[in-house]
């Protein structure tokens, strides 16, 4: 059994890796070729099809090493084949060593398009029983959107605008309706920080909601704030990013 796991963790490694582990069982060259060829195809083809901006802004060889290196060097911890997105994410922002070829942006831009990915496929379980015989007295931010942000613009970025340096800080939502379809919304720092505030406390009221922002913003007059408040949870509930929770009036 022993020999058996030996061999068995050998043809892995070769798989991952056959420049540096050969594999010598009595296993046809041409055989060991197609096993090679499947595993990693479909790694990369998952890379491509959750990372089309990012893969665009290299070559075919330069793609190709990245996703060897990848499968390579990186321990997967999820075995579905969903969160190959999510592991790549993590491999570039915590092991891999850019290249001089990389540009600076990747890992940001690589997490922005994962992200874009995991709202699409993300599961949701809360109900809307707001309609017009009703009253909001409480919101939350809908399961289908996150608030994220980001040292570069990654919402623009492609082969034609590949910025060289960090900027002002970029914040964005992305949200899925309820037609299924993705976007993102790009929001300012205030309305970041309502909707991370809302985030965090779940059924906030809108009363306690101003109150929040109004001691968040003392530099602001207090009807400003409200105001402000209502005008961005009204945007915020028609883009269906927040949702209401509402008692009959």
């Amino acid at each position: 059994m022993y020999d058996f796991q030996k061999t068995q963790l050998a043809f892995i490694d070769h798989l991952k890796d056959p420049a540096t582990h050969p594999f010598s069982h009595g296993i046809e060259p041409r055989r060991m070729e197609i096993y090679r060829d499947l595993f990693f195809n479909n790694i990369k083809g998952f890379l491509s099809s959750g990372f089309p901006v990012l893969e665009s802004l290299y070559t075919v060889e330069q793609w190709n090493a990245l996703a060897r290196q990848f499968f390579a060097e990186h321990e997967c911890r999820s075995p579905y084949f969903t969160d190959i997105s999510k592991e790549f994410v993590e491999y570039l922002s915590n092991e891999y060593e850019r290249q001089p070829h990389d540009p600076i942006f990747m890992a940001e831009l690589a997490h922005y398009e994962w992200m874009e990915l995991t709202v699409s496929i993300r599961k949701q379980n809360q109900t809307q029983t707001h309609d017009a015989a009703q009253k909001i007295t409480a919101v939350q931010l809908s399961q289908l959107a996150s608030v994220v942000s980001y040292q570069f613009p990654v919402h623009q970025i492609s082969q034609d605008y590949q910025p060289s340096e960090p900027g002002e800080p970029v914040y964005l939502v992305i949200h899925r309706d309820s037609d299924d379809q993705v976007d993102f919304t790009l929001i300012t720092a205030m309305t970041a920080h309502l909707l991370v505030t809302i985030e965090n406390n779940q059924h906030l009221s809108l009363e306690s909601l101003n109150q929040s922002m109004i001691e968040s913003l003392p530099q602001i007059e207090p009807t400003q704030v409200i105001q402000g408040v209502n005008h961005i949870v009204q945007q915020m509930l028609e883009q269906q990013i927040l949702v209401p929770y509402a008692i009959s009036t």
